[in-house]
């Protein structure tokens, strides 16, 4: 070939090529993706750093509006970072004129399809659920809290049913669910007995959220997974879906066992003791009371995307042996205190009324359910016992100003009522001690089996008492009377502090949350005196007796700030 025909044929070549990234650059780029939400928190944490468990790696992120901001777990060197219940996100590229009237658009709350679970149903506590959790490293999906009436520990079916019926999108007759309430014989419970809340309404769950991504789940049935989270059972079994649902896929519904059903894993236990999980690998465990074991090591292996167990409530379910877990435990512990606006508003209302914390004994006296109705009598001549053993090693004398009123056998309940100042003003002189009670009693000035915490100490008084002598007392108040629906005396009493917990309001009747809150406000009062008695096997005053520890711990700390502070 010439030299001229070479140089035809190159420059043609180049004129093709110029030609070519020509075309490609005027071609339009993909449109980048959104940007990620981001977090900013802002809320410290006192407590000292726990670590997650070695296999973990992710970080704590909360998509719930309910739920704290993320966080990733701390190293051991690290200071805890902090959270918040909000999130903001990155402006949309796209704009939209709204109407002032509008509500705001949410944006559609998006879950990592890889993202691991577990759920239960609550009948009591939820400790035992943050730790296996934990343990697990999976997204907690914790159900509501229930005040008010309550329900104890059933198979599988029996709980979830007992949900469903509690829940806001439920009828208020709960007739979808007629032959499901025949099968079990229970009754649809009237919406006047209970009140449903997200834990963390209740409780200060944030060092919690530190480590544990918490999400509220707003209904019990299947067909919610399923739409919330693409959580489905083989063959779209309870998803109501004809578009999922495949009759001859589906698996059959197990009463009682562990078994597989598309993405769940189940766990449905026969009794409360069915089994104790263990965080240590071993051959062979020492089960006690339970009938099987399991450990957290199998369980982390699991790929189902849903891990559900019918409850994880039970003393000893989950022995503790690894110092690190137990570390988490005591943090864990410590860190869940009431956070309730109006419950912390009335506690220190009624404290200040009691001469201030320290001032006083904290009791509480189980007494309105199962075994402790009838141990009322023999739990209160324990409780009294304690209480003068307590007396005794502060070496305070007994009260002698109430002496007379009591050695008269036609006293009345309503004589033996002491005067709050009086006993105030003498607890503070070290003449007497002052006992506060905490209690589900209908009407305990009434109950005989009270006889003796009144009469061995006069100067004690339940939160009725109290601001009853805030203002005036019927003595002919009909005592059980429809009217009176704080259920006790004070209740007729028309009372400015009573206030506080009546403007709270159920999200789902509207009516007032005070019945319901009461009990709270009970425990931190109790919690608050300087010494604190419970009743034998009740978990509540466990938790009572924790809040104690908890809130005598701190403002020793505070005392002792305070005290460098002015040095």
């Amino acid at each position: 070939m010439s030299f001229r025909s070479k140089s035809t044929l190159i420059c043609f070549i180049v004129l093709l090529y110029l030609i070519y990234t020509s075309l490609h650059r005027t071609r339009p780029l993909p449109p980048p993706p959104p940007p990620p939400p981001f977090y900013i928190s802002t809320t410290p944490i006192n407590l000292i750093p726990i670590p997650l468990p070695p296999h973990t790696t992710r970080s704590v992120i909360s998509v719930s509006s309910t739920t704290s901001a993320p966080a990733s777990p701390p190293t051991p060197l690290d200071i805890p970072s902090t959270t918040s219940s909000s999130s903001i996100s990155l402006p949309s590229t796209t704009t939209s004129i709204e109407s002032p009237f509008d509500p705001p658009i949410e944006p559609k709350k998006i879950h990592d399809p890889n993202e691991k679970y577990l759920t239960f149903f609550t009948h009591s506590g939820f400790q035992n659920q943050l730790i296996q959790a934990w343990y697990l490293n999976r997204t907690l999906i914790l159900p509501k809290a229930l005040l008010g009436e309550a329900f104890g520990w059933s198979l599988f079916g029996k709980l979830q049913l007992e949900h469903q019926l509690r829940d806001q999108q439920t009828t208020e007759d709960c007739e979808e669910y007629t032959s499901e309430m025949d099968q079990w014989r229970i009754n649809c419970p009237r919406r006047d007995q209970f009140a449903m809340l997200p834990f963390d309404d209740i409780f200060d769950l944030s060092w919690a959220k530190q480590h544990v991504k918490i999400l509220v789940r707003e209904e019990a049935n299947d067909a919610w997974l399923a739409s919330t989270f693409g959580i489905v059972r083989a063959g779209g079994a309870g998803t109501n879906d004809p578009d999922l649902m495949v009759e001859e896929d589906m698996v059959p519904e197990e009463e009682y066992g562990s078994y597989v059903d598309g993405d769940i894993l189940y766990f449905r236990g026969p009794t409360r003791y069915d089994w104790r999980i263990f965080d240590t690998p071993r051959k062979t465990q020492r089960l006690g009371k339970y009938a099987d074991a399991l450990n957290i090591y199998e369980l982390r292996r699991r790929k189902e995307k849903l891990i559900h167990f019918s409850s994880l409530f039970g003393s000893g379910k989950l022995p503790i042996r690894r110092p690190e877990h137990y570390d988490f435990l005591r943090s864990l512990q410590r860190s869940i205190t009431y956070h309730h606006p109006a419950v912390l508003e009335m506690t220190d209302l009624i404290v200040d009324k009691l001469g201030g914390h320290g001032n006083f004994i904290g009791l509480h006296i189980r007494s309105g359910d199962g075994w402790f109705v009838n141990a009322l009598p023999e739990n209160i001549l324990n409780i009294v016992s304690q209480l003068d053993r307590a007396v005794e090693s502060q070496q305070q004398r007994q009260p002698s100003l109430l002496d007379d009123t009591y050695d008269s056998p036609a006293s009345s309940p309503s004589v033996l009522r002491p005067d709050l100042a009086t006993c105030v003003a003498a607890a503070k002189a070290r003449e007497t001690t002052l006992v506060y009670v905490a209690t589900d009693a209908r009407n305990p000035r009434l109950d005989s089996a009270f006889d003796p915490l009144w009469k061995s100490h006069p100067c004690s008084f339940t939160i009725h008492d109290i601001l009853t002598q805030g203002g005036s007392y019927d003595e002919d108040a009909d005592l059980d009377s429809e009217d009176n629906d704080d259920e006790s005396a004070a209740a007729a009493v028309a009372s400015m502090e009573w206030a506080i917990l009546d403007k709270e309001r159920n999200p789902a009747t509207g009516a007032s949350m005070r019945k319901f809150l009461l009990p709270l406000v009970d425990a931190s009062i109790s919690s608050r005196g300087w010494f604190f008695i419970g009743s034998k096997g009740s978990t509540f005053s466990g938790y009572i007796s924790r809040l104690h520890d908890v809130y005598w711990s701190d403002a020793k700390k505070q005392e002792l700030a305070a005290a460098i502070v002015e040095e």
